[in-house]
C-alpha cells in the first residue's frame, strides 16, 4: 500500500490465535460456494450497500474524501481490489489463489463463503476458519461430528485403515455406516455410505479404528486428509488443524454482511494475526481503501446474499468510523464470547453438562437467567455476570491471571491455560455493552 497502514487493536473475532500462512497461494481461500445467510435473500432495489442513504452515490459523500474516491462498491472493487489483489494475469487472486477476486461478482460472491478452503496443509487453517465437520451416521441412528481423521504413518496412496476421532461415543457399529455433509437449510448431503468398512471401537468411546481394505477405493480416498486438492466426495473434519478445537467456534467467512470483524478478508488488511497482511502487491491500496470495505460490509444487512445490484448502490459511510482500525475498544459480540466460553469453558467436565461448582456456561443456561445477574457460589455477593460492569463481574476476575480478588484457594480460569487476551476482551466488551444475548 502507498499509505502505512496501522496495526488494529485486538478484535473479538481474532479469540482463537492463529497459524502464519507460508505463500499466496494459502492466503485464506475462499472458493466455496456462499453459504446460505439467515432470511436473506437479495435486497431490493435501493438496498444493497447501504440501506439508509438516498439513491446516488452523491448523496452519501459530503465532505468525506473516501466517500467521494470509493463511493460505491464498484468503484471500491475497480480503484482497489482489482489492481491490488488481481489486477494482471498470474496475480495471487486471479485464477490461482484463493478467494477468486478477478471480477467484481467473484468479490462479491465471497459474502458467507468460507474461509482458507484452498490452504494445502489443514494444520495452517485457524480455528476461525474451521468448517463444521461431516457427520458420521451409525446403525442405530447417532450421529456424529467427524473432528479428525488420522492417518498411519507411511500408509500407501489408498490407506488400509484410519483412526477417525468423534465429538462424542460412537454408536452401533455393527452395520453399515455413512458419511454425511452437515445439514443445511433443511438437506442433508450424503457423501458415502461405508459398505465393507469393518470398525473398531477404541479408547475413548469417541474414537473409531476403520478398516478400509474391504471398502472400494473410492471409500479409503475418501478418509485419505494427506491428498491436495480434496475433491468434493472427500470427508470434510471439524477441527481439520488438529489443535482440539472443533469447528462450534468458527465464525470467520470471507465476508460477513454485517459484521466486518467476523469478514476474513478484512481481518487480513489489518496485521499478522490470520497470516501474511495483504495484499502482498501494495500497488492500489491504502487507508481509505480499507475503510471503504469496513464500511461497505458494516452497511450490508445480515443475511444479505450476493446481488450485483449492489455494484452501483451507495456505500453506507454514515455513522460508519472514520479510522475503524483505531477505534477504542473491541465491539461487543455474543455469538463470539459464546465460541469462547463453548471451546474453552463448558466442554468436558467443565462449566457445561456437568456444571462444574455449579456454573453452566452454555447457551441456554445464559438464556435461562442462571449466571447473567446471578450470584456467585464462590463469592456469593458479587454476581456472576452484572451486565454493564465487567470490572464487577466475578466471572471477569475468574479469567484475569492477575485478579486478586477470586474466592481464597481458587485457580484462574479456564483450566488448562489463560484466555487470549482478545478473547478476554470480547468478554469484557459484551459484558460493557449490557450482556445481551442477541
Amino acid at each position: 500500500m502507498a499509505t502505512s497502514r496501522r496495526r488494529a487493536p485486538g478484535r473479538p473475532c481474532l479469540l482463537l490465535g492463529a497459524i502464519l500462512l507460508a505463500s499466496c497461494s494459502d492466503d485464506g481461500g475462499g472458493g466455496a460456494p456462499p453459504a446460505s445467510g439467515d432470511g436473506g435473500g437479495p435486497p431490493s432495489s435501493g438496498q444493497g450497500a447501504s440501506a439508509s442513504t438516498g439513491s446516488s452515490a452523491s448523496a452519501s459523500t459530503g465532505d468525506d474524501p473516501v466517500a467521494a474516491r470509493f463511493p460505491t462498491p464498484r468503484a471500491l472493487y475497480e480503484g482497489a481490489v482489482a489492481p491490488s489483489c488481481a489486477g494482471a494475469e498470474g496475480s495471487c487472486h486471479r485464477g490461482w489463489a484463493q478467494p477468486e477476486l478477478s471480477s467484481f461478482e467473484a468479490f462479491i460472491a465471497t459474502a458467507g463463503a468460507f474461509c482458507q478452503t484452498g490452504v494445502g496443509d489443514p494444520r495452517a487453517i485457524v480455528d476461525g476458519c474451521e468448517r463444521p465437520g461431516d457427520r458420521l451416521v451409525f446403525a442405530d441412528g447417532v450421529e456424529r461430528a467427524l473432528l479428525r481423521v488420522i492417518v498411519p504413518e507411511g500408509a500407501p496412496r489408498v490407506p488400509a485403515e484410519v483412526t477417525v476421532a468423534l465429538d462424542g461415543p460412537a454408536g452401533d457399529v455393527s452395520a453399515v455406516a455413512r458419511v454425511r455433509a452437515p445439514v443445511v437449510e433443511g438437506q442433508a448431503e450424503l457423501r458415502q455410505e461405508l459398505r465393507g468398512v469393518v470398525f473398531t471401537p477404541l479408547e475413548p468411546t469417541s474414537r473409531l479404528r476403520l478398516d478400509l481394505s474391504r471398502a472400494g477405493e473410492d471409500v479409503a480416498r475418501a478418509f485419505d486428509l494427506r491428498r491436495w486438492p480434496r475433491r468434493g466426495a472427500d470427508v470434510v473434519v471439524g477441527d481439520a488443524n488438529g489443535n482440539g478445537r472443533d469447528a462450534a467456534g468458527a465464525l470467520l467467512r470471507q465476508l460477513v454482511p454485517g459484521k466486518p470483524e467476523r469478514s476474513f478478508l478484512y481481518l487480513r488488511l489489518l496485521g499478522d494475526e490470520l497470516g501474511p497482511r495483504m495484499p502482498l502487491v501494495e500497488s492500489g491500496w491504502s487507508e481509505e481503501a480499507t475503510r471503504a470495505l469496513y464500511c461497505f460490509v458494516r452497511g450490508l444487512p445480515e443475511g444479505w446474499q450476493p446481488d450485483t445490484r449492489v455494484a452501483d448502490e451507495p456505500i453506507a459511510y454514515a455513522g460508519c468510523p472514520s479510522d475503524p482500525e483505531d477505534g477504542g475498544p473491541a465491539a461487543s459480540d455474543y455469538e463470539a464470547v459464546q465460541a469462547i466460553f463453548d471451546q474453552r469453558c463448558a466442554s468436558g467436565p467443565c462449566h457445561g453438562a456437568e456444571r462444574a461448582s455449579g456454573l453452566d456456561l452454555r447457551r441456554a443456561a445464559l438464556a435461562g437467567g442462571e449466571v447473567i445477574g446471578a450470584p456467585s457460589r464462590e463469592v456469593p455477593g458479587r454476581a456472576l455476570i452484572a451486565p454493564g460492569a465487567a470490572d464487577e463481574s466475578y466471572l471477569v476476575c475468574k479469567i484475569e491471571p492477575g485478579c486478586a480478588e477470586r474466592a481464597q484457594g481458587t485457580a484462574p480460569m479456564p483450566v488448562g491455560g489463560a484466555l487470549g487476551a482478545e478473547e478476554r476482551a470480547a468478554i469484557r466488551a459484551w459484558i460493557e455493552a449490557g450482556a445481551k444475548l442477541d
